[in-house]
């Protein structure tokens, strides 16, 4: 898991060229078979930290770790609260 999960990262960056920030949340797929990697990237940089515009980018992998497909589902500051049903 540790592995995929870094190289999901690296991936993710190396195809957005965003900064990686987060992972919220890894599930198993079982319509496409792939895992499932919720994660968060910083959009827009901005002072103070806490207005920062996080991404939330939906990721799908495959046991290695290679990125099938990925998109942005949401954004938020990253002061605002979220629940974990907002992902």
């Amino acid at each position: 898991m540790k592995l995929l999960l870094e190289r999901v990262k690296k991936g993710i960056v190396d195809l957005t060229s965003l900064k990686f920030n987060t992972i919220v949340e890894v599930s198993m797929d079982d319509e496409t078979h792939t895992h499932r990697v919720l994660c968060e990237l910083v959009e827009r940089k901005a002072i103070p930290d806490s207005m920062d515009l996080l991404g939330v980018y939906e990721i799908h992998a495959d046991d290695s770790g290679f990125i099938q497909t990925f998109k942005r589902v949401s954004m938020r500051k990253r002061g605002d609260a979220v629940s974990a049903s907002e992902y």
